[in-house]
C-alpha cells in the first residue's frame, strides 16, 4: 500500500480520491474549523493537523509519519501570484522575495513540506488562472522552486473534470512532479462530449441528482433546500432550463431587487446567479457560497448542499459540518473525488512500475 499525505484538505475531495485509489493516508492538514469537523466525522482514523500549515514543524511531521516513506503528497494551495509586480521588477528583484509575500506563502509552504517529506511524487491542484498569473511568471517561479529541491520531472495542464466522469464542466490546473527521473504522464479521458460508438458520454445533472427531488433531510444528510423569498422563487420560474435569467422577460413586479446591498434597486443577473442547470448536460462550475449555487433543473430553488456534493462526486455517506454557508464553501472549493481517484490510480501504477524497475 502506498503512503500519501494530504495538504490543504478542505472537505476531503483529494483525500476521498486517495482512499478510493487505495492509498494509506498518513495525515491531513487543514486550518478551517468547519472543514476540520467534517474531516473528524468522515475520516476519524486519519490524523489531522488542524492549524496553520506554517506551524507544521519537521518534528511534528516525523510524529505523523512515524518514519514511513511517503510516496505521494497532494494538495491545492491558494495563491495570488506576484500581482502588482511586473516582469521587469520580478527579474531585477529590487529586494523583493516572492517567498516572503504573504499572498504566496501557502504555495511555498506546500513546497517546504514536499522538501521535508521527499515523496516520490507530488500532485498540486489549482484554478486554471494559476498558469496566467503575472503573465506566466509565477508558474515558472514555482517550477524553479520544485527543481531546486530535486523535482526536475514536472508536467501540468488544464483538465476538464467532465472528461473523467464528473457531471460538471470544471476546469482545473493539475501539476504532477517526481524526483525519480520518470516522465510524467496523465490518465486518458474516459468520457466525451461527442462520443463515438465505443466512448462514454458525459454524465449529466439529471443522471446525478433527479432522484433526490422527493427526498428530504430525513432521507439523506445535507439536503435542506433554501427558503427563498417568494419574489425570488417567482423570478426563478422565468429562468429556462439550461439558461440564464433574461431580465427583459420579467414582469414589472419582479424587476425590483430584494438585496439590501443593491446600488440600483433593480435586479441584476450575475454570471453565476440565476442560472438553471439542464438535466441533459453536465453542470457548469460550482462556486463556493450559498447564493452562488445554480438553480435546480425543475424546481424554483438553488441546489441543496447534497445535490451540489453529488455533482462534485462526493458519496452520499460524506456529511458536511458547519453552517449552510460553510457547507457550501466546502463543497464548492473541493476537488471532485472522482477525478482525484482516477489521477491517483494512474500515479500508483507509475510509482509501482518504478519500484519494480528499481528492484
Amino acid at each position: 500500500m502506498l503512503n500519501a499525505v494530504d495538504l490543504f484538505s478542505g472537505a476531503g475531495g483529494l483525500l476521498t480520491g486517495l482512499i478510493k485509489a487505495n492509498y494509506n493516508v498518513l495525515f491531513s492538514v487543514e486550518i478551517d474549523k468547519a472543514a476540520v469537523n467534517t474531516h473528524h466525522l468522515n475520516f476519524p482514523k486519519i490524523p489531522i493537523f488542524d492549524d496553520d500549515i506554517r506551524n507544521l514543524t519537521f518534528e511534528k511531521i516525523l510524529e505523523f509519519t512515524e518514519g514511513k516513506e511517503v510516496d505521494l503528497v497532494v494538495g491545492g494551495p491558494p495563491c495570488q501570484g506576484f500581482s502588482v509586480f511586473g516582469k521587469r521588477r520580478f527579474i531585477n528583484t529590487k529586494g523583493y522575495n516572492p517567498k516572503e509575500d504573504d499572498r504566496n506563502k501557502l504555495v511555498y509552504e506546500y513546497i517546504r513540506i514536499v522538501k521535508e517529506l521527499q515523496p516520490k511524487y507530488f500532485f498540486m491542484e489549482n484554478v486554471k488562472g494559476f498558469l496566467s498569473l503575472d503573465n506566466g511568471l509565477f508558474i515558472k517561479e514555482v517550477i524553479s522552486a520544485f527543481n531546486k529541491i530535486g523535482y526536475t520531472n514536472i508536467d501540468y495542464n488544464v483538465f476538464n473534470t467532465a472528461d473523467y466522469g464528473v457531471p460538471q464542466k470544471r476546469q482545473r490546473m493539475l501539476m504532477i512532479g517526481n524526483r525519480m527521473g520518470e516522465k510524467v504522464t496523465f490518465p486518458a479521458p474516459s468520457h466525451f462530449d461527442h462520443p463515438t460508438l465505443f466512448d462514454e458520454s458525459y454524465i449529466t445533472v439529471g443522471q446525478t441528482i433527479m432522484d433526490l427531488v422527493d427526498k428530504t433531510e430525513d432521507d439523506i444528510p445535507n439536503h435542506i433546500p433554501l427558503k427563498h423569498k417568494e419574489i425570488v422563487a417567482e423570478r426563478m420560474s422565468y429562468v429556462k432550463e439550461g439558461k440564464k435569467l433574461v431580465i427583459e422577460d420579467l414582469p414589472e413586479h419582479l424587476l425590483n431587487s430584494t438585496r439590501p446591498d443593491s446600488t440600483t434597486g433593480k435586479v441584476q443577473n450575475y454570471s453565476h446567479i440565476y442560472k438553471r442547470l439542464h438535466r441533459n448536460e453536465p453542470s457548469n462550475t460550482l462556486v463556493p457560497g450559498h447564493n452562488a449555487f445554480p438553480i435546480h433543473p425543475t424546481l424554483n430553488r438553488t441546489l441543496t448542499v447534497r445535490e451540489a456534493a453529488r455533482i462534485q462526486t462526493f458519496p452520499d455517506s460524506h456529511v458536511f459540518c458547519g453552517t449552510r454557508q460553510q457547507q457550501c464553501i466546502q463543497v464548492g472549493n473541493a476537488v471532485p473525488p472522482l477525478i482525484a481517484e482516477k489521477f491517483f490510480e494512474h500515479l500508483a501504477l507509475d510509482i509501482k512500475k518504478f519500484q519494480r524497475v528499481k528492484i
